[in-house]
């Protein structure tokens, strides 16, 4: 019978600090150093963001709820990958004159625990899923479009709301549709 090498597990080494992370100072994932939660989201400009909300919420009041919602609330990695994400939609939208208000749409339920359901009496955040692009995007089909509507109204706040300000900014984006476009003097229709 053969003789085997014995195995002798390699001496453990503590892994080697990047250049730019001194020795003591916590690696965060992926080995990046890490940044203190105290400016983490030192990068979101919320003026910035309320310039690209005006549009699609007017009131001021709505605005900065749905803003502190999206930015204010939450997971801080959901909150810093919101603005990324709006931030550079708008950005993409100034470069084509803005953002332009969108008309109707579906209502954004909030979902509110069963203790609260019936005290509060409007349960729907202050602005609507627009629904052209999502029409198009389902081809006509009214199951395919409730489903798509039921996946980005649905979950918390932070989701909810950032799912329909991107889709509002998207819409803007593609624009209206040639098979949807409102007649002169028209407002298109959403609903």
């Amino acid at each position: 019978m053969p003789l085997m090498p014995h195995h002798h597990p390699k001496p453990h080494h503590p892994p080697r600090h990047p250049p730019d992370q001194a020795p003591g100072h916590a690696a965060g994932p992926h080995g990046r150093g890490s940044i203190p939660a105290s400016r983490i989201l030192a990068f979101v400009d919320e003026a910035q963001l309320d310039g690209w909300l005006a549009p699609l919420v007017p009131d001021a009041a709505d605005r900065a709820f749905v803003s502190r919602c999206l930015v204010g609330e939450g997971p801080i990695h959901h909150r810093g990958s919101n603005y990324i994400l709006l931030a550079l939609l708008g950005q993409a939208l100034q470069a084509r004159g803005g953002a332009k208000p969108t008309e109707g749409g579906a209502p954004v339920p909030m979902r509110l625990p069963p203790h609260l359901a019936d005290v509060v009496e409007d349960s729907h955040y202050p602005l609507q899923l627009p629904l052209q692009a999502l029409r198009s995007l389902a081809g006509g089909d009214r199951e395919q479009l409730d489903a798509m509507v039921d996946c980005l109204t649905d979950g918390p706040p932070q989701h909810a709301l950032a799912n329909v300000v991107m889709v509002a900014l998207l819409q803007n984006l593609l624009g209206t549709p040639p098979d949807e476009a409102p007649a002169p003097g028209k407002a298109g229709a959403f609903g």
